[in-house]
């Protein structure tokens, strides 16, 4: 009896069992492996990567940074600039550095070669 109702429950099974299609087996045993390839190469080798993406990201961001740091500087270099007391402060640092120009009651001692230096 048991070989009879396991006889009936395969026959039943493969009757409504999807006929063997070739065209897809032999579809999907390529496919596979393209897609595999394109994955690689579209993933980390392509000049246009996901890889080189994330890292270009990575690096927008950096510059981005580096973008607000000079930003803040250059906010702090034209209030500098506007503030008369700076400004006149500011004046005076070059006079004084570059042209070797000296306040009242000081003495500048002048070094040979030293010259080309405080230019800079």
């Amino acid at each position: 009896m048991r070989d009879i109702g396991s006889r009936i429950l395969r026959y039943r099974l493969s009757r409504y069992a999807r006929p063997e299609d070739l065209w897809r087996h032999r579809l999907l045993r390529w496919l596979v492996p393209v897609l595999l390839v394109w994955g690689v190469y579209a993933g980390l080798l392509s000049e246009h990567s996901w890889l080189r993406l994330w890292r270009l990201s990575h690096e927008k961001r950096a510059v981005a940074t580096r973008l607000d740091a000079t930003r803040g500087e250059i906010d702090r270099l034209e209030r500098q600039i506007d503030d008369p007391a700076q400004r006149r402060e500011l004046q005076e640092r070059v006079l004084r550095e570059r042209n070797g120009f000296a306040r009242p009651g000081e003495i500048v001692y002048r070094i040979e070669g030293a010259e080309a230096d405080s230019l800079r």
